[in-house]
């Protein structure tokens, strides 16, 4: 009996033990609090009439979805395969590129950094990366987010070109401005690589540091991470329709700052529900990025998007309407994958897939979240 009450109260310590273990580890803290999704059946009935269709139509082999009303997603989902050749399902544990839509998160990283009074937004970047060539030393923080910077576009040659900072720094070096600081509204990849070499040099710390410590972590993001090379059970792998074949591509990551980063789409909807709660930066500066920039001349920036419709652009987010709605958007398409993040008043839709069509950069994401805004009823 003595024994038996021993063995019992040893029994009892190492429960007692391995639950304050667990409790208080490191990777305990980190681990995400999971809203529950509280699905809308007539939604998510669209959806599943719409999606499949689509993805048919236009060869897409996989996405996911996750739409959100105010704070609360409404549905998430995943449609398709994340990989043809084992066949694998794409769920919402699902992980992919985001390419573009890194930009929102960038452009939050450098607003956190001006909080702190580590970077400000007028000043020139020539303070802060002393090696900037002498013809962009004028260009600042504010216009390198609003793409007012004059910096040239893009320095790879092909959208799967990959190069070190070291010649990034060398191709810059070599190339001409685009046109002089904030005259011009023109899209640029090389900016937001600027960015985040800036925030790096300010720092001390890896740009990828700084977004799982500034947003990823904060935010219980456990899927997202920053140009990881190795891929995981849960990545996609990213296929591009080439001669009307879906032909899968190299991993690749076009920059840093501009794209980069990895996730699944739950975590995007904890990303863009915390944009909705204002909950890591102020008020002032979510304001400030949703507010369209302005040239040197004072007029607001303009230009052509997607086409038939005209937009601004804020720090870190194109500012423009669809079917006459408000509407904050941003997108993304690298070597075999699609992104895109559309939020209305009251209304968000993510699209993430591991499908990309020939030279379009918001890809096949795009046409599904359009899509999927024209069949709900909320919209008329």
């Amino acid at each position: 009996m003595q024994s038996q009450s021993i063995a019992s109260t040893m029994r009892n310590r190492l429960i007692l033990f391995l639950w304050i273990l667990l409790s208080f580890s490191p990777s305990n803290s980190l681990r995400p609090q999971t809203e529950a999704v509280q699905t809308d059946k007539a939604i998510e009935a669209i959806a599943d009439s719409l999606v499949p269709e689509l993805l048919r139509e236009r060869k897409i082999p996989g996405v996911a979805v996750a739409m959100l009303s105010g704070n609360t997603v409404v549905i998430a989902k995943g449609y398709g395969l994340a990989d043809l050749e084992k066949q694998t399902p794409v769920t919402t544990a699902t992980v992919f590129q985001l390419a573009s839509t890194t930009k929102p998160f960038t452009a939050a990283a450098i607003m956190r950094l001006v909080e702190e009074k580590k970077l400000s937004l007028d000043e020139r970047l020539k303070r802060y990366l002393a090696w900037l060539p002498k013809r962009y030393e004028a260009i600042t923080i504010r216009q390198l987010l609003t793409h007012t910077s004059g910096v040239r576009r893009d320095l790879r040659r092909e959208n799967i070109d990959e190069f070190s900072i070291d010649e990034f720094k060398r191709r810059l070096e070599t190339s001409e401005a685009a046109f002089p600081p904030g005259t011009k509204w023109e899209y640029s990849n090389t900016g937001y690589t600027l960015l985040a070499l800036a925030a790096e040099e300010v720092t001390g710390k890896s740009f990828g540091q700084l977004l799982r410590e500034q947003i990823f972590e904060p935010l219980g993001m456990v899927s997202a991470d920053y140009r990881v090379s190795e891929t995981g059970p849960n990545d996609a792998v990213g296929y591009e329709l080439v001669n009307s074949e879906l032909k899968a591509m190299p991993r690749v990551f076009s920059g840093w700052g501009n794209s980069g980063i990895q996730v699944n789409v739950l975590d995007v909807a904890r990303w863009v529900a915390s944009l909705s709660k204002r909950s890591l930066l102020s008020r002032e500066s979510y304001e400030a990025m949703e507010t369209p920039a302005r040239l040197a001349d004072g007029a607001e920036a303009r230009f052509e998007f997607g086409g038939e419709k005209k937009a601004s652009y804020g720090l870190g987010w194109f500012l423009t309407s669809y079917r006459d709605k408000k509407l904050v958007t941003h997108g993304g398409a690298i070597a075999g994958f699609s992104s895109e993040v559309n939020r209305f008043d009251g209304l968000s839709i993510i699209v993430l897939s591991n499908g990309k069509q020939g030279a379009d950069r918001r890809g096949q994401a795009d046409a599904v979240a359009d899509a999927l805004y024209d069949r709900l009823p909320a919209r008329k």
